[in-house]
Parts: structure tokens; sequence; C-alpha cells
């Protein structure tokens, strides 16, 4: 089986509702990088703590919409 990173582990915890921070940011999106979890800001302020967080851990967060666990969701 394949170690999971850093980054992976915390996708699977926000996705699933398993983690205080699925609960904190539910309905939300969120910059995900490593164990860091930072809610996405509009316009400018959400661009800059993108490429802060880029300079900081080296890679680009990955965007995700934490999904509420009370709504059921429907993609086309």
């Amino acid at each position: 089986m394949k170690a999971r990173n850093s980054t992976q582990k915390t996708l699977l915890l926000l996705l699933s509702g398993k983690s205080s921070a699925a609960k904190r940011f539910a309905g939300k999106h969120v910059l995900v990088v490593e164990d860091k979890v930072v809610p996405l800001k509009k316009g400018e302020e959400g661009w800059k703590d993108f490429m802060r967080l880029e300079k900081k851990y080296g890679q680009p967060p990955i965007v995700v919409f934490v999904p509420r666990q009370d709504i059921s969701y429907i993609f086309f």
C-alpha cells in the first residue's frame, strides 16, 4: 500500500467530515497544502494567500470545496 502524504491525509479528513476543520469549513472553499487549511478569500486577497502558501511550502495549494454533511450535492 502506498503511503499518503500529509496533503492527501488532510483532504481525506476534510471530505469525509471526520475532522474539526471539516465542521469549521463546511460549505466553503479552502486552500490545502500539507496539513495547513486556509479559507479561500475573495478577489485579490485569495490570490495573495495562494501565492504565499505556494512560496512557503514549495508547492501550489489545492483549492477544494468542503461539503456540508447534511446536504446532498449533485454535479452535472
